[in-house]
């Protein structure tokens, strides 16, 4: 029932907005245990989403989230992705997560992650939950903020 409540409440939202979409579909990510609503949208209203470093679709999936929220009571951590730009970003973060990982375990030292957004920082600590045996730490502020990954003790 979600996921027929989540197709049909985002195509509202686009036809509202006058942006055909050609495409929805759910996809489950158990790696960081969140749902994404992937859109296929094609011609110019592509655009309005990749400008501005997407910060239209961040802002249209935190409005959308909130509105399944108060309106279905649905709570899911979801994302709204157009046209895989998102799903791609994230899959590239989860492999960075596996190296760090693999250094860890290998190593046996910690390892620190260059500089990563917020948005990183979430899908990495997500993601290191399913290794028990290591633990993330984020440190800093701003951009020094950084996070490290290591073997618990």
């Amino acid at each position: 029932m979600n996921q027929e409540i989540l197709t049909t409440e985002i195509q509202k939202y686009m036809d509202a907005l006058g942006i055909h979409t050609k495409d929805i579909k759910l996809i489950q990510d158990n790696d960081i245990h969140i749902t994404i609503l992937s859109l296929i949208i094609r011609g110019n209203d592509i655009e309005l989403f990749t400008d501005n470093h997407q910060e239209l679709l961040r802002d249209l999936g935190l409005v959308f989230k909130l509105h399944i929220k108060n309106t279905f009571n649905i709570h899911k951590d979801l994302i709204i992705d157009v046209n895989g730009i998102q799903e791609k970003h994230i899959n590239f973060t989860k492999e960075k997560a596996q190296i760090a990982v693999d250094r860890v375990l290998f190593f046996d030292k910690p390892y620190e992650f260059g500089y990563l957004n917020a948005y990183e920082r979430m899908i990495i600590h997500s993601y290191l939950k399913k290794y028990p045996e290591l633990h993330s730490i984020s440190e800093g502020v701003g951009k020094d903020r950084r996070l490290r990954l290591e073997k618990r003790t």
